[in-house]
């Protein structure tokens, strides 16, 4: 066992070289240049000026090379966005990526538990009162959870719970910002809906399978409570399939929060990251896809092992593979 989680946790870095070689290299062959944005023309002799500040007149292969090698120094380099503004702020990408990175993780890890606690319940619910009014009750709350994008809830929480027009008091919740609890509740709902979805799905269908379950029958020939064999057979034994959904969940609402940030005006990793590609930032795209690769090969590492500790046969056949 302990070779299998070494061998899928040095998985991460071939994925992780991956990653950076062709965000790299898209990003270096798109059109445009971070010199000349919003229609401004530096002068030719500036922008040769800037290309050599910056190591941009190299080859491609060369310029990934080195940036590789300030990586593994822990060196993000320096972001090109204060020459493309007119001015040198000399900021590190080290600097800007740690002042982002806290809101993000901050709203992932809360849209992450807002999934939890409310589609777990919802799953349940639906599953033990099957075809019952709670049923559907919970079986639409978590479809309108899955046909609703990201975007289209956050504009319309923001629009119906924070907008002015509607609450004259300021609206019931801030409509931008991350500066007190209050403003945390329409960005965590807006980014945790879909998750909520899909855990309340996954959560029905493990209980349905385990309802029909032979050892379920047996404890109720037994004669317990019904209490106790949900609790103790049902519950915990359902739950056990949600590892193969809940863990890469977590990854997708970190790296998956993009346009909430923007709609709620958070300054998180995915604000930095849209801005970076807008002013064709590359140090501080790559940077932010450093992380963001790390994240999700990490996450998706961890339940390779888990699985391998829950069934003994995953990384058996791994080795005889």
């Amino acid at each position: 066992m302990l070779g299998y989680a070494i061998r899928r946790i040095l998985w991460i870095f071939p994925v992780l070289l991956v990653a950076t070689i062709v965000t790299f290299f898209v990003m270096h062959n798109a059109p445009g240049s971070p010199w000349n944005r919003e229609g401004r023309q530096i002068p030719q002799d500036v922008r040769e000026q800037l290309d050599e500040e910056f190591g941009l007149n190299q080859p491609l292969p060369v310029q990934y090379v080195k940036w590789l090698g300030s990586l593994l120094h822990g060196d993000l380099g320096t972001s090109t966005r204060g020459a493309n503004l007119g001015f040198s702020t000399g900021e590190r990408v080290t600097d800007a990526v740690g002042s982002a990175m806290w809101p993000t993780l901050q709203l992932g890890l809360m849209a992450f538990g807002f999934a939890l606690v409310v589609g777990i319940p919802l799953g349940l619910i639906a599953a033990i009162r099957r075809g019952t009014l709670y049923d559907y009750a919970a079986t639409g709350v978590a479809m309108l959870g899955m046909a609703a994008p990201a975007f289209m809830l956050a504009a319309l929480l923001k629009l119906f719970l924070a907008a002015p027009e509607f609450h004259p008091d300021e609206g019931l919740f801030p409509p931008s910002g991350w500066e007190d609890p209050r403003s945390w509740v329409l960005p965590t709902m807006a980014l945790g809906g879909l998750p909520m979805a899909t855990v309340a799905r996954q959560t029905k269908a493990s209980m349905l399978d385990v309802i029909h379950a032979d050892y379920i029958r047996t404890a109720h020939s037994k004669g317990l409570e019904e209490a106790r064999i949900v609790q103790f057979h049902m519950v915990r034994n359902a739950l056990v399939p949600l590892l193969t959904v809940v863990v890469p969940l977590l990854g997708m609402v970190i790296t998956g929060s993009m346009v909430v940030e923007k709609v709620f005006e958070i300054g998180g990793l995915g604000s930095l990251y849209l801005d970076s590609i807008h002013f064709r930032d590359y140090t501080v795209v790559m940077g932010v896809t450093v992380i963001y690769a790390a994240v999700v090969a990490t996450l998706n590492a961890l339940v390779d092992i888990a699985y391998g500790f829950i069934d003994p046969r995953i990384h058996d056949t791994a080795v005889t593979a």
